[in-house]
């Protein structure tokens, strides 16, 4: 009841409306022509003026009856001041013709501008309609590529964490079973694969701690003087166990370099070069970890003699969830988080990171630190 007293308020504001609408504009036509007529301006052109005025209320109001009654009106008004005698009868048979005309002529154009006006509306609101559908469907289109994005990510991190920790399982159950006959060389051996698939795990939860960090903008950098040289020992102390046969060469300046930066961070996103090194290299190749003093600031660079960066993914490397296949299958695809993480650590150190293919082969993956956490203009 409420509802329905409330619309038939509004179609009254809305009939009042229109309804002054109308008043306005027939007394402005009406006004204007009795100005035109003083000027000697003729009958006909004068009910020209009138048809503009019926035209403007069907335009400027909504339904059949105000074009209809503004027609009406036009002629009584019409007859009143322009045809003799000047009351609301016709003597003059040419007027009566005239006024029949007119009124034909103010009813089929106001029909025509209030279904032209309808149709305008229409166009309208199909537009819209086709708006939210497309929105709608961008929504779903999002909504079932993150739903295929997150089933992806839990195939890819239930397979990561399956490789490893079989691992650990399978050489922690043979030392338990046959600990008391296995020599010392062979225990040790495999307490080494143990640490070192654990220490894989830490890497990929790590990762995945950081990321959801930085998707809820929760990445907090902590900046203060660190030695570069202590920042690529400690990274290559992480990964010394998965490098394996790999030669790493280390090329930093003799003198010491300090730079602002959060070190457990910058420790990490090397972490991630070198284990996407790592992959992507045999077991005989090298990798160069080098550093390379800026005017204000320090470039890092992990090269290697692997495969390369595949063109396809060239311009995307550092988004989420890209991934191409190793040379070495016992490393692991990986989920495609690692080089994502390392372009949004650099970037809130105000710094910037790059990809490049190695004339000689292979591929170098390097970034750059200001020193005071700044880039200078010239590098922006």
């Amino acid at each position: 009841f409420i509802v329905k007293e409330k619309m038939e308020r509004f179609l009254r504001l809305y009939q009042i409306r229109y309804a002054g609408r109308l008043a306005g504009i027939m007394l402005i036509t009406s006004l204007f022509s009795f100005l035109l007529h003083g000027l000697g301006i003729g009958k006909e052109n004068i009910l020209m003026l009138f048809i503009v005025g019926v035209l403007l209320v069907a335009y400027c109001t909504n339904g059949y009856q105000y074009g209809v009654i503004a027609s009406i009106v036009s002629v009584m008004v019409f007859n009143y001041l322009f045809t003799e005698p000047r009351t609301f009868s016709i003597s003059n048979q040419d007027d009566v013709i005239l006024l029949i005309f007119f009124l034909v002529a103010a009813l089929i154009s106001s029909n025509l501008t209030v279904r032209f006006r309808n149709q305008v509306e229409v166009a309208r609101k199909n537009e819209q309609l086709a708006e939210q559908l497309t929105m709608e469907q961008e929504r779903i289109k999002f909504a079932m590529e993150k739903e295929q994005m997150r089933s992806n990510l839990l195939r890819s991190i239930s397979h990561d964490l399956r490789t490893p920790l079989t691992g650990i399982a399978g050489a922690s159950s043979l030392i338990a079973e046959s600990g008391d006959k296995m020599d010392r060389e062979s225990i040790v051996s495999l307490g080494k694969d143990i640490n070192e698939q654990a220490d894989w795990l830490i890497q990929l939860v790590e990762n995945i701690l950081n990321m959801t960090k930085i998707d809820s903008g929760k990445l907090v950098v902590e900046k203060k003087p660190e030695a570069v040289e202590d920042v690529i020992n400690n990274a290559l102390s992480y990964v010394k166990g998965r490098r394996k046969q790999r030669r790493v060469e280390i090329d930093i300046p003799e003198e010491m370099l300090l730079v602002e930066m959060d070190g457990k961070m910058i420790v990490q996103v090397i972490i991630n070069l070198l284990d996407n090194a790592i992959k992507h290299t045999k077991e005989d190749g090298f990798i160069r970890i080098k550093t390379e003093a800026a005017p204000e600031g320090v470039w890092f660079s992990v090269e290697d003699n692997g495969t390369g960066i595949e063109e396809v993914i060239k311009d995307r490397i550092f988004d989420e969830f890209v991934t191409f296949r190793p040379v070495n299958r016992d490393t692991g695809k990986g989920i495609g988080l690692g080089l994502a993480i390392c372009k949004a650590i650099v970037t809130a150190h105000g710094g910037t990171i790059e990809a490049l293919n190695r004339e000689e082969g292979g591929a170098c993956f390097r970034f750059y630190l200001p020193f005071d956490g700044h880039l200078p203009e010239k590098e922006q």
